[in-house]
């Protein structure tokens, strides 16, 4: 997804409606401004169903194939409730 299609995803909602994400483990999280931030992510790098589909791109020292894709991001993570 990108901002522009993200954007055009939340025209169809109202603008006070709460945004939250997954909890670690359960429950959910809010969405804090200052924990949103861009960096650089690498296309399908989980292979494990415990991680997300997409992961920190390699060092520069590790070694790549052809077809690694290296992508900027918008990430958003959970705010803490503590």
């Amino acid at each position: 997804m990108t901002v522009k299609e993200l954007m055009e995803f939340l025209q169809k909602y109202p603008d006070d409606l709460r945004v939250v994400v997954n909890g670690y483990e359960d429950g959910y999280d809010d969405v804090s401004p200052n924990r949103i931030f861009t960096r650089k992510i690498e296309l399908d790098a989980g292979k494990h169903d415990w991680e997300g589909q997409h992961g920190d791109p390699p060092y520069e020292s590790e070694e790549t194939t052809d077809d690694t894709k290296i992508v900027e991001a918008l990430v958003f993570c959970r705010a803490p409730y503590y």
